[in-house]
């Protein structure tokens, strides 16, 4: 999610989360929430402004809210964490606002504190969408002044920042002047720019660099395995192939996604083999890799689902139908890594191995997007969805989000005894009880071979030993580094 990485530098949120799971103040310093758990008032802190000097008050804060739930505003994540339970933002006083759901709602704390959910200006929202997103406006450590689109972001230090979350490293404006957000999508040149003193921190330390960065004594690294929904291949249950249970079992049966993982990142990406990651709260391992490597389980599965006849190129047919499916995937290599790429070349000589043809589509990005929602473009997808929370099942899978967002249900899936266990998981704040209904919501979402898991998404971060105190927030995976300084006698 690099928006999100570069929101981080110029948002606040209202709340910050921790890695134990607790949520801290930040632009609220304290709130309060009903009995019945459907409201929620925040207190704000005082004196703080965005950088266009509009203040930051409970009217601004329900602005945001009106802005994420315009359709117009295409703020399709917010809705997705929204949808089902939001109801209204009422300004109670300058300095509180009044969240009610409709029903209660244990992760919306968690939520909250993700940049997707960052306070901006309602002035520089009114300008317009276009407009706002070029140069957008929040009360954060650092402003944007210049977004010059596919080549670089330049922020520079907001001195009159005192909104700092309650478990940031410092209080205060940020100790560097500002920051030159650059986009380098080649591996090799992103790394190099490391290396040479050119860059001072790199995203995504590519997977054939992994060791040398290891050995380098100018170079530190720090990892982030993300919770949520890992990188998958979502099966289309709407396919005239994958609406069969049977074929989505065999699938998943044979592809050595592990093996395939661990070959085509070296090690450097841990294998995920459930399709929630093996990070998000109340994951219950149980159901790790509910259909394992087993071509002999895949072909059996495949002669009982009546695709036993075999073409002249070995694949499998039923009724003079060729058992085809289609995979397509971003030819873009910042979109579709080299070792994602191997990854899918490996799955699709694993499937042909018991007779599935695999038809990789490369697509340009256009196409690519237009492909997202459309049930008859595929049969199966690369797809993943970072969340702090395990409500993300819901997200993904429930029939209330099918029509939100952009495709985040690539496998048009739902089912309504998840929709119900997973209703009754947020409106508790039990935990022996949300753990036991995750537990159960995961099992009926692993029985259905929606999808082939393959790895959690990771922030990976190559750091100069000029650096010091960059970090990693823990609800998306997002760099701060309104903590970071230089210091003396680096080795570059």
């Amino acid at each position: 999610m690099p928006q999100t990485y570069v929101a981080r530098q110029y948002l606040d949120s209202l709340v910050s989360l921790q890695a134990d799971g607790s949520v801290v103040p930040w632009l609220a310093t304290s709130w309060t929430i009903s009995d019945d758990g459907t409201q929620y008032d925040f207190t704000l802190k005082e004196g703080v402004e965005f950088h266009d000097g509009t203040p930051l008050d409970a009217q601004a804060v329900v602005d945001n809210f009106t802005q994420i739930l315009d359709p117009a505003t295409q703020s399709s994540t917010d809705l997705l964490y929204l949808t089902g339970y939001f109801e209204s933002a009422t300004a109670l006083s300058e300095h509180v606002v009044r969240i009610d759901l409709s029903r209660p709602y244990s992760p919306l704390l968690a939520a909250l504190s993700q940049a997707f959910f960052g306070i901006e200006s309602p002035t520089a929202m009114a300008r317009g969408l276009e407009e706002n997103c070029e140069s957008p406006v929040g009360t954060g450590p650092f402003e944007v002044v210049a977004w010059n689109h596919g080549r670089d972001v330049q922020l520079v230090r907001n001195d009159d920042y005192d909104s700092a979350p309650a478990d940031a490293k410092h209080q205060g404006p940020a100790y560097l002047d500002g920051i030159t957000w650059r986009f380098l999508k080649d591996n090799t040149t992103r790394y190099g720019a490391l290396g040479s003193g050119e860059a001072d921190v790199i995203f995504n330390v590519p997977p054939e660099s992994q060791q040398l960065a290891e050995a380098d004594p100018a170079i530190s690294l720090q990892e982030f395995v993300h919770s949520g929904s890992p990188f998958s291949l979502d099966l289309n249950t709407t396919s005239p192939v994958f609406d069969d249970i049977r074929v989505r079992k065999a699938f998943v049966h044979a592809s050595n996604a592990r093996a395939a993982v661990e070959s085509a990142y070296a090690g450097v990406f841990p294998y995920e083999g459930d399709a929630v990651s093996s990070g998000t709260p109340h994951y219950d391992e149980t159901y790790h890799e509910p259909f394992p490597y087993d071509p002999d389980e895949a072909n059996r599965l495949l002669d009982d689902a009546g695709w036993t006849g075999r073409d002249a190129d070995g694949h499998r047919t039923k009724d003079g139908v060729t058992l085809t499916v289609r995979l397509p995937y971003n030819a873009d290599g910042a979109e579709t890594p080299p070792a994602d790429l191997t990854i899918l070349q490996n799955i699709q000589a694993m499937e042909k191995e018991v007779g599935i043809e695999v038809d990789l589509e490369a697509l340009d990005s256009a196409s690519m997007n237009a492909v997202w929602g459309d049930p008859d473009a595929y049969d199966l997808i690369g797809n993943y969805w970072n969340s702090p929370t395990p409500h993300v099942m819901y997200i993904k899978y429930s029939k209330a989000t099918l029509d939100v967002g952009n495709g985040q249900n690539s496998a048009f899936a739902s089912d309504d005894e998840l929709d119900r266990v997973l209703i009754a998981g947020t409106a508790t704040t039990d935990p022996t009880e949300q753990a036991a209904l995750y537990s159960e919501a995961q099992r009926i979402l692993t029985s259905k071979a929606w999808s082939l898991p393959l790895y959690p998404i990771q922030t990976r971060l190559g750091i100069s030993n000029r650096v010091k105190d960059v970090w990693i927030e823990p609800s998306e995976g997002e760099p701060v580094l309104s903590d970071a300084y230089f210091v003396d006698g680096g080795d570059r």
